[in-house]
C-alpha cells in the first residue's frame, strides 16, 4: 500500500491530467465504511497518513485540496460560508466515516509494527 493507494492518484483523461479519489478519499467524503486489509503490509510513510484521518479526521491530498474534521469544517462555514471554504480547497469528512483495519500479528509474521496511536 503506498500513499498513492489510500489519496490520490494521477491519470491522464483525454490529454488532460486528473487526480482521482481513491477509497480512503471516497470513504471520508461520502461517509461510507472503509475496509482496510492488510494494514500491517502498508510502507512506513504510509502508516502516519491513515492514522491522520482516523484520529483528526484530517489528510493534505496531492491536487492542493485538504479534507477536514467535520465540526472544524461547520465551524469554519459558520464564519466564512461554503462558497469560500470551497475556493480555499477544503472538504468536510463525514460524520458517518468508519474504519475497519484488518491485520495479522507481528513480528511473528513478515510486515511493521503498527503506530501506537493506529
Amino acid at each position: 500500500t503506498t500513499e498513492a493507494d489510500i489519496k490520490q492518484r494521477k491519470e491522464v483523461q483525454n490529454g488532460t491530467l486528473l487526480y482521482v479519489n481513491q477509497a480512503a478519499v471516497t470513504a471520508a467524503l461520502e461517509g461510507q465504511l472503509l475496509v482496510i486489509d492488510g494494514l500491517e503490509r502498508a510502507e512506513r510513510n504510509v502508516l502516519p497518513v491513515i492514522n491522520n484521518l482516523l484520529e483528526n479526521r484530517e489528510m493534505h491530498l496531492d491536487n492542493g485540496t485538504m479534507l477536514i474534521h467535520p465540526q472544524r469544517y461547520d465551524d469554519l462555514c459558520k464564519e466564512h460560508g461554503t462558497s469560500d471554504l470551497t475556493s480555499l480547497g477544503l472538504l468536510r469528512v463525514s460524520e458517518h466515516f468508519r474504519v475497519i483495519g484488518l491485520t495479522v500479528p507481528t513480528p511473528r509474521f513478515a510486515g511493521n509494527p503498527l503506530d501506537p496511536p493506529l
